[in-house]
């Protein structure tokens, strides 16, 4: 009876070694592999080729266009135009008037003012006026002017009427302690010729009845053309 078991064993694990044999090379075998090259196919007769996407276009941009407002028609424009109220016009205002001086044709005695009765200027000189207040000595400025007239020398002979002006202070003794050209003649040598005749002339001591210490006198130099 053991042996009949064991025999029975060993025939059962044989069995099922075969078994597990035969499965394990059933699954060991791969099918075989077949190598397959695909060949293009001829282009079809009759067929159209695809025609290309074409990309939409982009619409144009809109003109923005101005927008003007309603033209004023010609009558209403007249009549806007009377309506607008006129501007006032800004009237001038009055120039000071200059002081004139003695023109060439005027008397010398234009020229006087401010100046004692019975002075002569003369041709050389236009006019003369004096800062002192109430001074009466008409001699005493015939002398000194009759000086300077000696000493008096023109540059100038021209066609032009012309003119400078001298200022010029005399103290007590006789004696020039201010000069200059006060108003010039636009000729340099016309108007320091004035001046030199001016200081060239030593004038007198001042008169004694003149109570003042110093003698203020403009005096002009004017040319006038020979006709």
């Amino acid at each position: 009876m053991k042996w009949a078991v064991i025999s029975s064993l060993i025939i059962h694990s044989i069995f099922i070694g075969l078994v597990f044999k035969g499965s394990a090379k059933k699954t060991s075998q791969y099918p075989p592999v077949m190598m397959v090259r695909l060949a293009t196919l001829p282009p079809v007769k009759g067929t159209a080729k695809p025609a290309a996407i074409e990309t939409p276009e982009k619409a144009p941009a809109k003109k923005t266009e101005k927008i003007e407002g309603p033209k004023e028609k010609p009558h209403m424009a007249e009549v806007n135009r009377r309506k607008r109220p006129a501007r006032e016009k800004e009237t001038p205002r009055p120039e000071p008037e200059a002081e004139k001086e003695p023109a060439a044709g005027e008397t010398m005695e234009s020229g006087k003012k401010g100046l004692p009765e019975g002075v002569e200027l003369g041709s050389e000189f236009g006019s003369a006026r004096l800062d002192a207040a109430g001074f009466d000595s008409p001699y005493y400025l015939n002398v000194l002017f009759s000086k300077i007239r000696n000493r008096w020398d023109n540059p100038y002979e021209g066609i032009d009427t012309i003119d400078c002006t001298i200022y010029f202070v005399v103290d007590r003794k006789g004696k020039i302690v201010d000069s200059a050209i006060e108003n010039s003649s636009g000729l340099s040598a016309y108007d320091h010729a004035a001046l030199r005749a001016v200081l060239a002339a030593r004038p007198p001591p001042l008169p004694n009845q003149f109570g003042s210490e110093e003698l203020g006198i403009h005096l002009q130099f004017r040319y006038l053309p020979y006709n």
